[in-house]
């Protein structure tokens, strides 16, 4: 497969693959990929938050923090 990209990209790419002597241009451009892949991962999930707080589908701190710490033996003034 053949991709074309700006001059501006591959300057940073090779910046890039300068940074790490055994790095090649596939593995830098596979760790941004692997980055955006998380970004969108972490976006979901803050997204799955917002709606189930919109939805009403939410416990109190408090009590969320009482019984997460009786669960995982934390003592109270942790």
């Amino acid at each position: 497969m053949q991709i074309d990209l700006p001059a501006e990209l591959i300057e940073r790419l090779h910046k890039r693959v300068a940074l790490h002597p055994n790095a090649t241009e596939a593995d830098v451009i596979r760790a941004a990929l692997d980055s955006l892949d998380q970004l969108d991962q972490e976006r979901r999930a803050i997204q799955e938050g917002i709606n189930a707080w919109r939805a009403g589908d939410v416990e109190d701190f408090g009590e969320f923090d009482r019984q997460f710490s009786r669960e995982h033996d934390i003592s109270p003034d942790a």
